[in-house]
């Protein structure tokens, strides 16, 4: 393995790439791709007697797609902000419980390429992120984790629908916090990048487990600088 790596860290330095970043220069890069996402802790059901079913939580394969800004510090630094959709949550085995949760994720992270002229860099930040959509499934039956649709009638006396929180949705956080580790490599433009998200904050309000997320994402993109 030691071998492999060092040929393939040899073989990337001695590509004319010509992928480095430049000092003082914008980068702009839309990225599409999958995630593996999982949660920390096990599932805990008063319902159900103990070894009548397995609570372990496992990872399930999901979307992601953004894009993300990067200024260039230095030529081997850089800082990025980005914008990006992505659908985390976990599930036990033969699906008796899963939960799926579209967030809103801003990372900002320092990009460090420690081979000159050549496209590999190594990320670490920040991530904030927000909920926008909540979905659970229990024993095959869907719930909806959001809001309900209601019937108000105003001082007018007219039926307005107007959408409630539920009791669902309050059982979660609706911000998640997360620490990104990656790295990536691009060659002519063409940007590819393994990223892992160490959730910090806990899913649910009220989880003796206090599961967190656990996310892999494996992404494709078009890196575009935008001035010289």
């Amino acid at each position: 393995m030691k071998k492999l790596l060092i040929t393939a860290i040899a073989m990337m330095a001695s590509l004319n790439i010509n992928a480095q970043i430049e000092e003082g220069n914008w980068y702009f890069t839309p990225k599409l791709g999958v995630g593996l996402v999982d949660l920390s802790g096990k599932l805990y059901d008063p319902s159900k007697e103990e070894g009548t079913y397995d609570p372990t939580l496992r990872s399930y394969v999901s979307f992601t797609g953004g894009v993300e800004f990067e200024y260039a510090m230095l030529d081997q630094l850089g800082l990025s902000v980005g914008l990006n959709y992505a659908r985390q949550g976990s599930k036990t085995s033969e699906d008796v419980f899963k939960v799926t949760m579209d967030y809103a994720n801003i990372p900002v992270t320092f990009n460090f390429y420690p081979i000159p002229n050549v496209g590999l860099a190594i990320k670490a930040g920040v991530q904030v992120g927000f909920a926008a959509r909540k979905k659970m499934k229990i024993d095959g039956v869907e719930y909806n984790a959001d809001f309900d649709r209601k019937i108000l009638v105003n001082r007018w006396g007219r039926a307005v629908p107007v959408l409630v929180e539920n009791e669902y949705s309050r059982q979660f956080n609706k911000t998640d916090f997360s620490i990104p580790l990656a790295i990536s490599f691009d060659y002519k433009r063409i940007f590819v990048e393994a990223r892992y998200n160490l959730g910090l904050t806990n899913v649910m309000k009220d989880d003796p487990e206090k599961s967190k997320h656990r996310v892999w994402q494996f992404t494709l993109g078009y890196k575009i600088p935008l001035g010289d």
